[in-house]
């Protein structure tokens, strides 16, 4: 192993160190020592073994490639929400002129603005916040998620459900009015009450269908060569269109 000293060496000195090393990596003998007493693997290329020559290393070490710097007493919680610790009954000399609350100033007051607000009124006054302050290191300064309570994305996911709820309801009620008028301009007469139920009944699996037709449906916007009206043309053939080589299959067509 070579150390981090850049003393002159012999050719000879040189050579019985190629002959250590290679009978370290062979396991024929011990391991280097560092200053701790702990064995420095010999199969560690030189360049990451060797100490720069600004650390005056005497002695073989892998101190340089550890973390040197002293970790103060990094913190991995975070602030707590909405957490508030007091709340006066009348208001307090430096506090917010609009709340009421002494954790910060009318300018930062995150209240609704009060037309008097509690420095004139003394009344809804507002408790004052929780202030938390943390030390964190590089990567909780960094870290998107820190403080994140994925408790929070149950509510997420009703807010969707619901809307996908409302989605279909809206869309089963535009079939039964569309249903309804046709039947209106059939002009069909009287009708049984079943015939009705089954007329206006809406199939969720039709409304679906329909969703994806309209997907299906890619239409763009043709100009006409004079310029006038513009119209809308199908870019797109649907699944239930036959393919074109399908149409003529004679092996003697052209």
């Amino acid at each position: 192993m070579a150390t981090a000293s850049v003393a002159f060496k012999s050719r000879e000195d040189h050579r019985k160190q190629l002959e250590l090393e290679e009978a370290r990596k062979a396991g024929l003998a011990p391991a280097e020592v560092d200053e701790d007493g702990k064995e420095i693997n010999p199969h560690i290329p030189q360049y990451m073994s060797s100490a720069p020559w600004y650390l005056n290393a005497e002695r073989p070490s892998l101190k340089h490639q550890r973390k040197w710097k002293s970790d103060p007493n990094y913190t991995k919680s975070w602030y707590d929400r909405g957490a508030k610790i007091f709340q006066a009954d009348k208001y307090r000399k430096g506090a917010c002129e609009d709340c009421g609350a002494m954790t910060h100033n009318a300018k930062s007051c995150m209240e609704r603005p009060h037309q008097k607000g509690a420095k004139w009124t003394n009344m809804h006054i507002a408790p004052d916040e929780k202030i938390e302050t943390f030390e964190l290191d590089y990567d909780g300064k960094r870290d998107r998620w820190n403080g994140y309570d994925a408790a929070t994305y149950a509510c997420v996911i009703e807010r969707y459900e619901a809307r996908d709820e409302a989605r279909k309801k809206y869309l089963k009620e535009q079939q039964l009015k569309k249903l309804e008028e046709k039947n209106k301009q059939n002009g069909e007469g009287e009708v049984s009450n079943e015939e009705d139920d089954e007329d206006l009944k809406v199939d969720e699996a039709k409304v679906d269908e329909s969703k994806q037709m309209d997907f299906a449906k890619v239409e763009k916007r043709v100009r006409t060569t004079g310029g006038g009206s513009t119209g809308t043309v199908r870019n797109l053939c649907i699944c239930e269109d036959t393919a074109k080589y399908l149409l003529n299959l004679d092996v003697d067509s052209a």
